[in-house]
């Protein structure tokens, strides 16, 4: 297993760039009290400011993390510099001690429970109460679309040509009444208008495609209790009133071998929001798993990009992507991901999906052999049949790409939205690079 895992690799797990740098300080042998490796399981004792050492526990299949320091990071600066070392060959095999073995016994007893949960039948509900909330959630939903509507109508009424100087005030005011009405999907489409607004040259087809997908969502909701089970469910996943994880997971599930090839975080406040990107390799479709925390609670890095697992999958519904993972097996790395051959396929699959589910937003592709390449109006990829397409990348990673590819084509995984890619890690030479920026800054 060490050699699936480069310093490179590890360095993405740290949750923010502050732990990476610790990480490295402590990815020395000589700062360890003991370290030792034994099934899979490496561990470690770290000599911190107190008098007993910190214990660290990996189990490398997931990756899952224990440490006894203070910390909230997840993975710790301790966790990544044990890791550091084992990447870099430093750690022996050792028999786990006493305490590792008790944490590996928990975790193993953990996730018995865990997927005995997802197999056991659904808990019968209040019926009666389940109607009422789901009642008096509708009606503030329909409050705030019904506001939403008017202001998309007074928008387009007096034309959009002023937009970009109206400033981010414009669609903040709109997005936060939306999510008072407890309609954060529909709050999202009003921000994702600013950032499309924002994007320079040839916004004004993106935005009124975007602005008349938001449009179409309020008219829908209006018969959202008249449509078919899926197309209601589709509203109301776009709407962020999806089905409960229960109820996902009590949903037929999907087997493949899946390919972690992207993961972004976006903060608001003090919420972190995670989207990682699954890509089933047999089957060529693309999953979104969903993980937050508040505050420095820990995001969840047992789906690690640039790794795969043979395992099941529940979407939250047929057309969606947003899913959650009911099984997973044989976690190893990956080199050359699964995906598609020519920006025309990216395009072809990415049309077939919007066809299904019209609310589809931004969808994560792995596009295979494509060059980036830097013009006077921006950045753009060319696949090997000489089509090209445009780019928006976030912060300097345009220039980390390009130094990336040197001029050679890459595997890039990239959000697209039908117009333009939004790169969010590149496949190089064996190794991984991420290209997601939190910031959204773009260049």
């Amino acid at each position: 297993m060490q050699e699936s895992w480069t310093i490179e690799r590890v360095l993405q797990l740290a949750p923010d760039p502050a732990s990476a740098k610790a990480g490295q300080g402590l990815g020395s042998a000589r700062k360890w009290v003991s370290s030792g490796l034994e099934d899979n399981v490496l561990w470690g004792e770290c000599q911190g400011s107190g008098a007993k050492p910190y214990q660290v526990q990996i189990d490398l299949g997931e990756p899952a993390f224990k440490c006894s320091c203070p910390s909230r990071k997840f993975p710790c600066k301790h966790a990544i510099g044990l890791m550091l070392i084992h990447a870099g060959g430093g750690v022996t095999a050792a028999a786990k001690p006493q305490w590792v073995a008790e944490w590996l016994a928990g975790r193993i007893e953990r996730i018995k429970k865990k997927q005995e949960k997802a197999d056991a039948p659904p808990k019968p509900l209040d019926a009666e109460a389940q109607a009422n909330r789901r009642a008096k959630r509708l009606e503030r939903i329909g409050q705030g679309l019904s506001a939403t509507r008017i202001w998309a109508e007074d928008l387009i009424r007096g034309g959009i040509a002023a937009v970009p100087s109206q400033g981010y005030e414009f669609f903040d005011q709109p997005a936060r009444r939306l999510v008072d009405a407890q309609a954060p999907g529909a709050a999202r489409m009003v921000r994702d208008l600013a950032s499309v607004a924002g994007s320079g040259a040839g916004w004004q087809r993106s935005f009124v495609s975007s602005l008349s997908s938001l449009y179409l969502l309020t008219r829908a909701f209006d018969s959202v209790e008249s449509l078919g089970e899926e197309t209601s469910n589709d509203v109301l996943t776009a709407l962020g009133m999806g089905l409960e994880p229960d109820r996902v997971l009590a949903r037929a599930g999907v087997r493949d071998r899946w390919q972690v090839v992207a993961r972004e975080v976006e903060t608001e406040d003090r919420l972190r929001a995670q989207r990682t990107w699954l890509f089933g390799a047999t089957a060529r479709r693309v999953a979104l798993v969903l993980h937050f925390a508040h505050g420095t609670a820990p995001l969840d890095a047992s789906l690690a990009p640039a790794t795969e697992f043979d395992g099941e999958i529940s979407f939250f519904g047929d057309n969606q992507v947003r899913a959650l993972v009911r099984t997973r097996e044989n976690v190893r790395a990956i080199d050359v991901p699964a995906g598609f051959d020519s920006l025309e396929a990216a395009c072809i699959a990415y049309g077939d999906a919007l066809s299904r589910q019209p609310w589809l937003g931004e969808i994560v592709l792995p596009i295979r052999q494509i060059v980036p390449d830097k013009t006077s109006d921006g950045w753009r990829f060319i696949d090997a049949s000489g089509r090209a397409m445009p780019a928006r990348f976030g912060g300097d990673h345009a220039w980390t790409c390009a130094a990336v590819s040197g001029g050679h084509p890459i595997d890039v995984a990239a959000a697209f939205d039908g117009g333009r890619l939004r790169p969010l890690g590149a496949f190089a030479g064996g190794e991984y690079v991420s290209l997601a920026d939190a910031t959204g800054a773009e260049a």
